[in-house]
């Protein structure tokens, strides 16, 4: 035994008999066959989902809802909600009751499924089997007098990415907390890390690192004093052992506090949508988590004019481009760190789609700020970067709630070509109001919402209880990127609409290494 140990001929060759044995054992007991396998790329419905409601923050209104629509005519299922307690600090022995049910279960989709939220004290989970959980989709709003909230509820998950700006700003737009509210819904033990990346670099503590999740337990780490001294950040939460759902809060100098929506991981290409028109600063936060310097080229997609023509983007003062496709605004990112850039001049007050292009992978996320009649900030409403609608699958996208009274619209970016989709109104009760038809120019974003000139809430709807709106797109349309916007006088909120598929696309399994060794 031990010439075998320290000859590491013999080594290789035991590891080649163990490999050999183990896919013997594989082909015997487990051959991949026609039978067995997929060897066609197929679809398939899910049948479980799982979705994390933060706490809501501040006072006010607040409401989840959530929505899957109907797809067949015997469709049955399960949805319902319970309340996922802070893990207790050292020592205290007891913690609230986990559990806690929340709202009706209803049994079959195509009808709205709405709680109150206002006194919850701690994060909800949303379970959902069989037709329930196919095109599910969540979110929580938040009303009050001067403010205006709205979180998607998040998918547990081993990684989530955030781009937002740091607290060194001098206008009243800096951060004075940042928070990330981690829920382990899973039946196991999480082990969570958080990665933050200012512009001098990786900024870290102790605290942030191996932070253990058990089962059924939620917590909130502060990340205030990490990105205190910086005017970007990426935060990157991932996990090494379990899923999580994290949610990430920002309460700024101002007095505001929105939730910032997850953005998409480190990729060359994203398309961030919902960049609102009007007064205040927008700023493009991109983290390159690499160990090189990227450049990074942003051009953006505007509204479009009366004549149905493209508007005019002002040239950039400093002369770094005037931020179109064929002239972009130039960002330098160092690596491991964090960069930003004004996009006011090349917006020019109107609504836009910002494109961000990179010789290496990024993270990206727009700040927007709302000002008043004296310029003074109000709120800052984030929103991020979004896979498309797009054909064949990823056709289908839900505004879980649309609330009565308040100002609703969505920003359609067609990036590429002409789009062509249909909003369709749904009541609590399932009642479906008349279906619109959008068709939005490429190389323009158009805002569509409520009111005369866009879709009707449908007829009895109960006027504390909103409505729901299904977005699908129509054969032969180009991709779009999507985000709704929420006004409620000053107050607002953006947030990108990601597809909400009724089908996934299973993989092709062959008979090959990937197709024996998990």
């Amino acid at each position: 035994m031990r010439l075998i140990v320290e000859n590491r001929f013999a080594l290789f060759g035991l590891v080649g008999l163990a490999l050999a044995a183990l896919f013997g054992v594989a082909f015997v007991v487990r051959p991949v066959t026609a039978e067995l396998g997929v060897t066609e790329p197929d679809t398939v419905r899910p049948d479980h989902a799982v979705r994390v409601c933060p706490a809501p923050h501040g006072p006010g209104e607040a409401t989840v809802a959530a929505f899957a629509p109907r797809v067949g005519r015997d469709d049955e299922g399960r949805l319902w909600a319970e309340t996922v307690p802070a893990a207790p600090e050292d020592g205290e022995e007891e913690r609230a009751e986990a559990g806690v049910p929340v709202g009706e279960e209803p049994t079959e989709p195509g009808r709205v499924w709405r709680a109150d939220t206002a006194e919850a004290a701690d994060p909800l989970v949303i379970r959902a089997q069989g037709s329930l959980a196919s095109g599910l989709d969540a979110a929580q709003i938040t009303l009050s007098d001067d403010s205006a909230t709205e979180v998607r509820c998040a998918e547990p998950s081993i990684g989530t990415w955030f781009a937002l700006p740091g607290g060194d700003d001098e206008d009243g737009g800096g951060l004075d907390s940042l928070t990330v509210h981690l829920t382990n819904p899973e039946e196991s033990r999480a082990t969570v890390s958080v990665d933050v990346y200012t512009e001098g670099g990786p900024s870290y503590s102790p605290e942030s690192r191996g932070i253990s999740l058990p089962a059924g337990e939620s917590t909130v780490l502060e990340l205030t004093a990490l990105v205190q001294s910086t005017g970007a950040v990426g935060v990157h939460v991932r996990t090494s052992t379990g899923r999580v759902a994290a949610s990430l809060l920002a309460e700024h100098d101002s007095g505001s506090g929105d939730w910032v929506p997850p953005t998409a991981a480190p990729a060359k290409e994203h398309v961030i949508p919902g960049v609102p028109g009007g007064d205040g600063r927008r700023r493009l936060l991109v983290a390159a988590p690499g160990d090189d310097p990227v450049e990074v080229r942003v051009h953006t997609v505007s509204s479009a004019s009366e004549d149905g023509e493209e508007t005019e983007e002002p040239a950039q003062e400093d002369g770094r481009g005037t931020g179109t496709a064929e002239d972009p605004t130039v960002l330098n990112v160092p690596p491991a760190a964090s960069a930003w850039l004004t996009l006011e001049s090349v917006l020019g007050g109107e609504a836009g789609t910002v494109v961000v292009e990179s010789d290496a992978p990024v993270v990206a996320g727009v700040a927007v700020e709302a000002v008043d009649g004296e310029g003074e900030v109000v709120e800052t409403a984030y929103t991020s970067a979004v896979p498309p609608l797009r054909f064949p699958l990823d056709t289908t996208a839900i505004l879980p709630d649309v609330p009565e009274g308040a100002d609703t619209h969505v920003l359609l970016g067609a990036v590429g070509a002409d789009v062509t989709l249909v909003a369709t109104p749904i009541g609590v009760d399932g009642t479906q109001g008349d279906a619109v038809r959008v068709e939005v120019p490429a190389g323009t974003t158009m805002a569509f919402g409520a009111g005369e000139e866009g879709w009707r809430a449908p007829s009895g709807t109960d006027s504390q209880g909103g409505h729901t709106v299904r977005l699908e797109l129509l054969e032969g349309s180009a991709p779009v990127y999507v985000a709704r916007v929420l006004r409620d006088g000053e107050a607002l909120s953006v947030l990108p609409v990601r597809p909400a598929p009724v089908r996934i696309a299973l993989p092709v399994v062959r008979d090959s290494m990937v197709g024996v060794v998990p």
